[in-house]
């Protein structure tokens, strides 16, 4: 057989026979209707390519005109990956026909095989039932086809071919593989028309930073018009200073930014974080999946509810790193490489102006002062050089060094007890504040639901047994098979409703102390599964929380010795050793810190979680005047090595 290689007019028709659409309501409010004759295939086929947003959406309209025009038992679609080796298949009918696809696996393998080899669509009757016919077409994304293209995937379509002709068959199923095309090379069309789009609002843009008349009005410009020219849900743009203290200076759609809000905290932890790394950023990101930025970006996605976002440092031609930007977008287009790239290059595109304007409204400021002019003299008093000669001895007096921090108290570890399954809450037990031991019963859940659902199940496992038995008679193994399938869904039911009937009783797993979950005015209240029912922390051992602000975390090590008051108890000093510190740094107050643990034990009860109070670690040895002016001298060392 020839190349499935159809050309076809695929236009949308400009008119409908009366009678030709179902109602449009629903969810099916989109979707044409698919019952018409042969004479106007190629307009319903040109209709699901216009009307279809997604693969998935002309995937089952596709599904729908086979279905409509043959005796189509099921459709797959069978992807090629990287490798050119076959995937699983995608089911493109309905999920009821799936238990059709182990009858006709291993020769539906057979026909991949061949349409590989020959680039054609082929047909093969199914061994088990003559008037079943399997048919294959390719499907290649390319737009200029030629026989020895590569195949993308394989359209396999499966029908009863009882009125309908073999060759007929082959070509519905060549036309279907064609539209997919055709939809392929539609969206490529697109593509290059949104690419020529975008350059003229990038020249805009850029004409738009030229005429700002501030630094803080062209990142304001510069965050909104890139959401709009990448088509992200939200940019935020944070800039770094001369000593690599990274600062938000802009949220697109937001006048006026709260920078004491938890979810700007965020935005400002993965900027700092992409910053250090020098380079771009995305999440999800499987091939740097666990690493520091990955999970900063994370932590943004979680707090600002997106499910993705690209982290893009703002870098001129000579190197010069200005800042990141930060977009929120969907997961499909950070999958997307030249959505990627094409925001890449459009930052920048765009970083050098940002630069022109940030150097044009920079204040010139003296770095250095004329302290020094104060030895100018050469000829001193005996009493200045004895006043310098003690000075310099006391300054040289050796002191342990001590690193102020604020510290927290919070418990070891917290378990949170929440609804097994969706229920209605009975009655609750406990309250905030009580103390409650292992095992301890703290709510019961409404079963009435969950055993009148088990009973309807239990009524369709029967039925369905009755089906299969009844089939099993007659021969028919696909309907008994369907059948067995329905048993088997049921049964898992069952199953997974008897599992929730013992689980009423909502138990503690630890003994410890209620922190939240007062739910006496819930009662009756309906709960979904995973809700959270109550905060349980045992409190013989607490954990101090340190926070070690970033310049000084260099001389802090684990193990080092920790003195600390709590404000709640001002006359009194506890100690401990630090035990971790974690790896990457957290926003506190506006203010980078790691945060170090200290295990205290609480045997007189006298520990709460949340208490506040300050810490001083001990570290090494050093002079006295080291310890004062080494944070200067050390800012005067970063000057000059940058």
């Amino acid at each position: 057989m020839n190349s499935p290689i159809l050309h076809f007019d695929f236009a949308t028709p400009t008119h409908t026979r009366a009678g030709s659409e179902f109602p449009r309501t629903g969810s099916d409010a989109r979707k044409p209707d698919y019952s018409f004759s042969d004479q106007r295939l190629m307009q319903h086929f040109g209709v699901a390519i216009a009307s279809s947003d997604s693969i998935d959406q002309l995937y089952s309209n596709i599904s729908l005109i086979l279905k409509r025009q043959t005796d189509c038992l099921c459709v797959w679609n069978v992807p090629k990956n990287g490798q050119g080796e076959f995937e699983d298949p995608q089911l493109l009918s309905d999920a009821d026909d799936d238990p059709l696809w182990p009858i006709v696996e291993e020769q539906v393998k057979e026909m991949l095989a061949r349409v590989a080899r020959t680039h054609h669509i082929c047909s093969s009757p199914i061994q088990t039932s003559p008037n079943t016919t399997l048919v294959a077409s390719p499907i290649s994304k390319q737009i200029n086809k030629k026989s020895n293209s590569e195949i993308d995937s394989v359209l396999i379509g499966c029908f009863a071919a009882k009125t309908d002709s073999i060759l007929r068959l082959q070509w519905l199923t060549g036309i279907a593989s064609d539209a997919i095309n055709r939809w392929h090379q539609k969206q490529n069309l697109n593509n290059e028309v949104n690419k020529s789009r975008y350059l003229g609002d990038s020249i805009g843009l850029i004409h738009s930073l030229d005429q700002t008349q501030s630094v803080s009005e062209a990142i304001v410009i510069l965050a909104n018009h890139l959401r709009r020219l990448c088509d992200a849900e939200q940019v935020s743009i944070c800039l770094t200073d001369e000593r690599n203290v990274v600062s938000l200076r802009a949220i697109s759609d937001v006048e006026q930014i709260d920078f004491n809000a938890d979810s700007n905290k965020t935005i400002l932890h993965a900027c700092q974080q992409t910053a250090r790394h020098n380079g771009e950023t995305c999440y999800p990101d499987n091939g740097r999946t666990g690493s520091i930025e990955q999970l900063s970006l994370q932590k943004y996605c979680k707090a600002n509810g997106s499910d993705a976002c690209i982290c893009i440092p703002l870098i001129t031609g000579n190197g010069r790193k200005l800042g990141v930007v930060l977009l929120a977008c969907s997961r499909e287009k950070v999958a997307n490489k030249h959505y990627r790239t094409y925001c890449s290059k459009l930052i920048q595109m765009t970083s050098s102006h940002v630069d022109v304007v940030i150097r044009a409204n920079r204040s010139s400021k003296d770095i250095f002062s004329a302290g020094l002019n104060k030895l100018k003299n050469s000829n001193k008093t005996h009493g200045l050089i004895l006043a310098t000669s003690i000075l310099i001895a006391v300054l040289l007096i050796p002191f342990t060094y001590r690193v102020n921090c604020d510290c927290e108290l919070q418990p070891v570890f917290r378990r949170f007890i929440a609804a097994p399954h969706d229920s209605i809450l009975e009655k609750t037990l406990v309250k905030s504040g009580d103390t409650i031991a292992v095992d301890q019963q703290i709510a019961l859940l409404d079963g009435r639901k969950l055993r009148i659902e088990l009973s309807g199940i239990r009524a369709d496992y029967d039925g369905a047994k009755k089906r299969r038995e009844s089939a099993l008679a007659l021969g028919n193994i696909a309907e008994s098979q369907i059948a067995l399938s329905e048993m088997n869904r049921f049964q898992s039911k069952i199953e997974i409703l008897e599992q929730q009937l013992t689980q009423l009783v909502v138990r503690s797993p630890i003994h410890g102390l209620v922190l939240t979950g007062d739910l006496e005015k819930a009662e009756g209240a309906p709960l979904e599964m995973g809700q959270t029912l109550f905060e349980i922390a045992p409190l013989n051992e607490m954990v101090a929380e340190i926070n070690i602000p970033e310049s000084e975390i260099q001389y802090v090590t684990s193990g080092m010795p920790v003195v600390f008051k709590l404000n709640a108890f001002p006359l009194k000093t506890w100690s401990g050793n630090i035990e971790h510190i974690h790896p990457c740094t957290e926003i506190v107050d506006t203010q980078s810190v790691f945060v170090a643990k200290v295990r205290l034990p609480n045997t007189d009860n006298q520990f709460r979680p949340g208490m506040q109070g300050s810490a001083k670690i001990e570290t090494k040895k050093a002079t006295l005047g080291w310890s004062l002016f080494h944070r200067g001298w050390e800012s005067v060392r970063y000057w000059m090595v940058w």
